[in-house]
């Protein structure tokens, strides 16, 4: 029995991309793969990301550029 993805992808040159999961009511294509976790203590039960070029912008402003993060191929 395999364990099912919660993460939504969206077929783009026949390639799985995916999408932003911001608060999972945004559709846009993932611009990049966030970590919170590695930020502070209070951010430790979160675990990783994607989000689209609008809300990583959005996320990086209010946590003040400290947004460890990677980009999505």
């Amino acid at each position: 029995m395999g364990l099912k993805s919660t993460i939504r992808h969206k077929i783009v040159n026949r390639k799985r991309r995916p999408l932003c999961d911001y608060e999972g009511k945004c559709k846009n294509l993932a611009y990049k793969e966030v970590y919170p976790f590695l930020l502070e203590k209070k951010h430790e039960d979160r675990g990783w990301s994607y989000l689209c070029r609008k809300h990583f912008k959005q996320e990086l402003k209010r946590l003040r550029g400290k947004l460890p993060c990677s980009s999505v191929d």
